[in-house]
């Protein structure tokens, strides 16, 4: 390896990316339950004239702090209450990210080092599936980075208003989604500065006086008011139950091992798996040098690190969780290219393995349309095979996807030397993440959500003054399409409720739970699709 520069990645390629994002944030529909229950919090919100309590469907959502709401309302009330307006603000954060390594890559480095690193990050998998879901963490990953890029200038530096930047970032990444805005920086930052051996010396140097009421001024506000308004109730449910509660007990099933987030940053750092142990192993040999360099590295590696391990201990697991690790993943990628890029060799042998790992990809999209009837029979969880056995098939655009990537794969092969494969490696990322949410993303949404469009297409000609009740499902895309709520009945009190109705209303429930309300055999339901029925119970009990 040497330590010549690569081609400089042009800085077009940012632009592109966010037109191809913006261009396909519409493509499937809002995905039960985390995009659409957020999604509804804001259009209730922005309905009711309500700015201090989240609300979702009717009823009190202390679940999450409500900025990110703010930015949804304000993209509604442009483009209208629709998916490409609930994602536009993760969209927006992942591209801020993006220029947020140029900016600070740049002050700390050079313009081709943040280039380098803000390509990085646009070009990995997770981050372009997170820049199309309407959730929160897109916005949150913005603060947690600004943090960090603040404390590394204030380390290169040694001006002392990065480290008052660094405060208060920390602070507004408290506001977006509560303690994990501070906790991750603060261990980010101590364990960064104990491999440095200069931990002392942080400590004696922060401006504690005016830091910490920053930090506060912009981490409190939100919580103090809703405090004030809800006393103990919101401070059980907020920090008791969604906090203390998702790392102690799994939440709503999403548990997993020790391996879960093993697995899921292998797949979610696609396309640069291949470069990673060369970088992390020339991070550690060189952790405790003072250059600036290794001191992004060491970040990177620490975030890296930190976060897995974090919420591997944690017990609720999500995909997203460890999401803020990517500005690390390319900072580290980006320290150690700039540092030495790849001999001819090298890069060859990363050509092979990242080949041998999207091929398949590539020849899988190819083959969906001939091979969906075998994989319709590969579930066994009845909601799975009610979903596949949907009458919806996978059209011929999955397979030219994947051509499209198998094309581009072509060209990676043949750009296989080091000088060449740092911008042939950003382009095959963004071709994949492109691919995948063209091909598998609109199919995938049109299969999950066709169940619950179905019933929006009847709830919605309802008359409004028609009830609407719900039994043991919750399903927020269907209060956000239809822009109706809906009563949510529970268990066997919500069986005996339901069973006491004076009809005319509309029920909806799951087909497993059909048996637990043995007055609707006679009844015929107006939706049976994928596992979920609706039933517009009129006078006689008669569904239409």
């Amino acid at each position: 390896m040497h330590s010549s520069s690569s081609n400089p990645i042009p800085v077009w390629l940012l632009w592109m990316w966010a037109l191809l994002t913006l261009a396909t944030l519409g493509l499937a529909p809002l995905f039960d339950y985390d995009e659409t229950i957020y999604a509804q919090t804001a259009v209730d919100m922005m309905h009711h004239g309500e700015w201090i309590v989240p609300t979702a469907n009717g009823l009190q959502f202390f679940e999450k702090p409500p900025f990110t709401y703010y930015l949804m309302d304000l993209c509604f009330s442009v483009f209208g209450e629709n998916a490409f307006a609930a994602r536009l603000p993760s969209s927006l954060f992942t591209l801020a990210t993006a220029l947020l390594l140029l900016h600070f890559g740049t002050r700390l480095h050079s313009r081709h080092f943040g280039l380098a690193a803000a390509a990085i990050f646009l070009s990995m998998l997770e981050v372009g599936f997170l820049a199309h879901a309407a959730i929160l963490d897109a916005v949150l990953n913005f603060f947690i980075a600004a943090c960090l890029l603040n404390y590394a200038l204030w380390l290169h530096g040694g001006e002392r208003r990065h480290a008052l930047w660094t405060a208060a970032m920390m602070g507004a990444a408290v506001s977006i989604k509560g303690p994990v805005g501070a906790v991750v920086p603060v261990m980010v930052i101590v364990v960064e500065r104990l491999l440095a051996g200069h931990l002392r010396q942080l400590l004696a140097d922060i401006p504690w006086l005016t830091a910490l009421p920053l930090f506060f001024l912009t981490a409190t506000p939100w919580y103090l008011m809703i405090l004030i308004e809800h006393g103990p109730g919101f401070l059980y449910e907020f920090i008791w139950v969604q906090n203390i509660g998702r790392a102690m007990h799994p939440m709503q099933g999403h548990g997993g091992g020790w391996h879960y987030y093993i697995v899921v940053f292998v797949v979610s750092v696609l396309p640069w798996l291949a470069v990673l142990p060369r970088a992390t192993v020339q991070a550690w040999q060189q952790r405790r040098d003072d250059d600036v360099l290794t001191m992004l590295c060491r970040l990177g590696m620490v975030l890296i690190i930190l976060v897995i391990v974090l919420f591997t201990f944690a017990q609720t697991k999500l995909p997203h969780y460890i999401s803020c690790i990517y500005p690390g993943v390319a900072l580290l990628l980006a320290s150690a290219w700039i540092r030495a890029v790849p001999d001819d060799m090298a890069a060859r042998r990363i050509t092979r393995m990242t080949l041998s790992l999207l091929v398949p990809v590539a020849l899988l999209l190819i083959s969906v349309p001939l091979i969906y009837p075998w994989l319709q029979t590969l579930p066994h969880h009845p909601r799975a095979v009610a979903i596949l056995a949907q009458d919806i098939s996978p059209s011929l655009l999955i397979s030219c996807m994947g051509g499209l990537l198998l094309l581009v794969l072509v060209w990676l092969f043949r750009q296989a030397s080091g000088a060449r494969l740092l911008f042939a490696l950003v382009v095959t990322g963004m071709a994949l993440q492109f691919t995948l949410l063209v091909g598998a993303g609109g199919f995938a949404g049109r299969l999950m959500q066709a169940p619950t469009m179905a019933i929006v297409d009847k709830v919605t000609a309802m008359p409004e003054a028609m009830p609407f009740y719900s039994y043991n499902l919750n399903a927020p895309s269907i209060s956000f399409y239809a822009g109706r709520n809906y009563r949510m009945e529970l268990g066997a009190e919500g069986a005996g409720n339901l069973s006491r109705l004076t009809p005319p209303f509309a029920l909806m429930l799951r087909s497993e739970s059909r048996p637990e309300l043995p007055w609707l055999s006679s009844l015929r339901p107006a939706v049976d699709q994928g596992g979920y029925l609706l039933y517009l119970v009129t006078s006689g009990r008669n569904g239409e």
